[in-house]
């Protein structure tokens, strides 16, 4: 007989510690292959959609699911299934051990994990966990309100997601951890598309999504936008505001890595050989860290092939300090391996929004970016567009709404050239508008930032 799987005590979503324990063990159970790793995710996802001044699709699912990780030799394949009885348990192993039997040889591969300690971490906020429908659907029609009081349309999106996460080896390893996120973000728009405003948040903890405040802001961006007027491309001074600056911060996830630098494939890549840690690179202000237990910001306290997330600095007073290891990579260096961040938290200033207007002579305020892609990874060079409220500062006030442009611009020069930072809060910077990776950025003020060409955009 099938046990029952019980959620946590206060109507928590998600499979306890103690049930996503008993199903790794029920799996572990099948297995024959040399190694076996469990990954498992439970728990729910609710989303509203508003459009046309309407709240338009709204939905809630809940799901276990599992993937089996199986392996002979260097020899690896993985199967997923949310089918959980003890023969479909049993046959989703067979059928990944057949597979990993006829999959070629990893030459990278490393063995699983053993047992490991692991950060205490308290990232699951029951304000987001017990948010329902109606509460979303609330929330969202102040967007509504505000957009129609304004003449304007509005578009939103809230996603909500809370559960756990778990994984287990055959050598031993147990790791648990539950979270919780929320992002809400809102667009406006006037009736003839001529102009576009934007606002948003994201976080752990619903009570710091600020619904009211989303709404002022997309509304006074979008009449403040109005009969927007030319402005040539080049090199400005702009003021970049949290959402902006987290789109391109999040960029450095993917460059933080030791192997890249080691082969030369990266802007960390020292001349000669080797890498850059220890060289001073950015601004002194310029500090980057990832905490997996940052308040509003958790991550789960372990990667998913169960190494401990780190607490660690990667940029320090401008200096690079760490970059991630793989396991394989670590061994061939000889070095303690360091899992790449899971969350992404920079250091701020004392300046205020004003402070930094006041001080432009001429300059560019952008809202936010939109389709941000990597153009060099040796230059961690990104291009985009910017959206949704972009406006000419003149002699230390904000003077014309301005069209967009498509911007070219390193991220290590733009570390560079900052020239005054705010209180860093966590954006919502994913271009869909659902919960991401946690980045909590400052706004900024940089110097000589290349909007590279007009854009027609809106």
């Amino acid at each position: 007989m099938i046990e029952p799987i019980v959620q946590l005590p206060e109507r928590r979503h998600g499979l306890s510690s103690g049930d996503a324990r008993a199903l790794s063990d029920r799996v572990l159970g099948f297995a024959t292959a040399e190694y076996t790793r469990v990954n498992i995710e439970s728990g729910t996802h609710g989303f509203t959609r508003t459009a046309m001044n309407r709240v338009t699709t709204a939905g809630t699912s809940e799901d276990v699911s599992v993937t089996i990780t199986s392996v002979f030799a260097k020899r690896t394949a993985s199967i997923e299934t949310n089918r959980l009885d003890d023969a479909s348990l049993g046959k989703a192993v067979k059928d990944v051990e057949a597979l990993a039997r006829i999959s070629p040889e990893n030459p990278e591969y490393v063995p699983e994990l053993g047992p490991q300690t692991f950060a205490e971490v308290n990232g699951y906020y029951d304000s987001t966990g017990n948010l329902s429908t109606e509460a979303r659907a609330r929330a969202g029609s102040l967007g509504i309100k505000a957009a129609e009081g304004a003449g304007a349309v509005a578009a939103g999106f809230i996603d909500v997601q809370a559960g756990a996460q778990a994984v287990a080896t055959s050598k031993g390893l147990f790791g648990y951890g539950a979270l919780t996120g929320v992002a809400s973000t809102l667009t406006v728009r006037t009736p003839d598309g001529s102009s576009s405003g934007w606002g948003g948040d994201e976080g752990a903890d619903w009570t710091t999504i600020e619904s009211e405040r989303i709404a002022s802001d997309a509304v006074q961006k979008c009449r403040d936008w109005r009969r927007k007027t030319s402005l040539d491309a080049g090199k400005y001074e702009v003021l970049l505001e949290p959402a902006a600056v987290a789109t391109l911060i999040q960029w450095l996830r993917f460059s933080l890595d030791a192997r890249q630098a080691d082969e030369g494939r990266s802007y960390f890549a020292k001349r000669g050989g080797g890498n850059m840690i220890g060289e001073k690179l950015f601004d002194s202000r310029i500090t980057l860290i990832s905490d997996p237990a940052a308040p509003n910001a958790e991550t789960l306290p372990f990667t998913p092939n169960g190494q401990p997330t780190p607490n660690r600095p990667w940029i320090e007073g401008g200096a690079m300090k760490n970059l991630s290891y793989s396991r394989f990579w670590a061994d061939r260096k000889q070095v303690a391996p360091v899992p790449g961040p899971a969350n992404l938290l920079m250091s701020g200033g004392n300046a205020t929004r004003d402070d930094m207007i006041k001080s432009i002579r001429r300059g560019v305020l952008i809202t936010r970016f939109w389709y941000v892609r990597m153009l060099n990874p040796r230059t961690i060079a990104v291009t985009g567009l910017t959206r949704d409220g972009t406006f000419l500062i003149e002699n230390g006030k904000i003077s014309r709404p301005v069209n967009n442009f498509r911007f070219n611009q390193s991220i290590a020069e733009l570390l560079q050239n900052v020239e005054m930072l705010g209180t860093p809060v966590r954006a919502a910077a994913t271009e869909g508008g659902s919960v991401g990776t946690p980045v909590v950025v400052p706004p900024l003020k940089v110097k000589e930032f290349f909007l590279s060409s007009v854009s027609d955009a809106i």
